[in-house]
């Protein structure tokens, strides 16, 4: 079994859709204007809801929740200094913890305040 999806809660579906668009790079799968955006990742999708549409009901249960989660994305491990450089750079602050030899995590927050994470798989000790 796998995570095939990753849901986060923001308050600004146009500032979330500009930062992880172009801060990141993430191609746009899908969007409903107002309520979500669709981000394909290798081996699953990012969810990115507005609450307030989310939680109403429709073709799926209703859910909803607050800014203020967390989501790791994997990045391979000798990206870590180039991903660091390219969120600085735009103007984010980042937070470098290691985790012994397994490899080193990048934190900061998106424009919600969620709170996101890159790092190599190896910091849980899986492949790739």
């Amino acid at each position: 079994m796998r995570a095939l999806e990753t849901c986060l809660y923001v308050d600004d579906l146009d500032r979330a859709e500009t930062f992880y668009s172009e801060v990141l790079g993430l191609a746009l799968y899908g969007k409903v204007a107002g309520r979500h955006l669709f981000y394909r990742l290798e081996g699953g999708m990012l969810l990115i809801f507005d609450p307030r549409a989310s939680a109403q009901p429709g073709d799926v249960p209703p859910h909803a929740g607050k800014p203020g989660g967390h989501a790791c994305l994997g990045i391979a491990r000798e990206e870590t200094d180039t991903w660091q450089a390219r969120l600085t750079g735009h103007g984010l602050t980042v937070t470098r913890y290691a985790w012994g030899d397994r490899g080193e995590s990048l934190y900061f927050m998106d424009p919600a305040g969620n709170v996101l994470e890159l790092a190599p798989a190896s910091i849980w000790g899986l492949p790739g």
